[in-house]
């Protein structure tokens, strides 16, 4: 099961930046996640919101702000927002990335990204906006993709088995032990996040789930520690 740093080690450094993605590193994720948005200059940053006001020190829109304008702001505790080029750049050979397209000018250029700059092996590609995902198979069909969902009424293991994705992406409130097993049976994968509580990661890792997203990596590392001690 693979552990991925949410926005980094979010729990622990400011969302998106390069702290938060080394503070992952340094705690054993086998991934890290991240959020594409794309600049007035055509850049793809690393940040969530397609607002600034949250977690910078700016205000308005991403997209129109050019790359040298986002590098003033304050990102939290003196960072400033990464280009996804910068991100790749820290976790080469460390982590694996998993990164979620937000903009809809991103599958383009997360794609040449990639063939430039990265492993394709060692990426996941996740949207909550299917469009973006057909997109950007669209160019490179090879690299495996998620369709992330809030949604319990939605049938994620069809619409997966459809499109060709790799992966489905539930929130951890929507996931049972027959949705996870219903999936494996179709050779699809489970990757569930913001998972930051103890009992949830317990029955996530007991049901085998794939994957795990959370802010706190610890928390998941520490509670796959314990339970591979206990005795059979």
């Amino acid at each position: 099961m693979d552990i991925v740093g949410h926005r980094g080690a979010c729990g622990h450094a400011p969302e998106n930046t390069l702290r938060s993605f080394a503070k992952a590193i340094t705690l054993g994720c086998q991934r890290v996640e991240l959020d594409v948005h794309v600049s007035a200059d055509g850049v793809p940053v690393v940040i969530h919101d397609d607002t600034l006001d949250r977690t910078t020190s700016g205000k308005g829109s991403v997209r129109t702000l050019t790359l040298a304008e986002l590098k003033k702001l304050d990102a939290g505790n003196g960072e400033n927002i990464p280009t996804l080029g910068e991100v790749m750049e820290l976790c080469c050979g460390k982590v694996e990335l998993q990164i979620e397209l937000k903009d809809r000018r991103s599958p383009p250029l997360v794609a040449e990204l990639i063939q430039k700059r990265w492993d394709r092996c060692k990426v996941v590609i996740t949207s909550f906006d299917v469009a973006l995902l057909d997109e950007f198979a669209r160019r490179m069909p090879d690299i495996p993709l998620g369709l992330l969902n809030r949604d319990p009424n939605l049938d994620m293991i069809s619409l997966a088995k459809g499109r060709g994705h790799r992966w489905i992406c539930p929130r951890f409130n929507i996931v049972s032990q027959e949705l996870v097993n219903r999936a494996h049976a179709a050779n699809v994968l489970v990757y569930v996040y913001h998972v930051n509580d103890r009992q949830i990661a317990k029955d996530l890792i007991m049901w085998k789930v794939d994957a795990i997203g959370t802010d706190y990596p610890e928390l998941v590392s520490d509670m796959v520690s314990s339970m591979e001690k206990r005795p059979n």
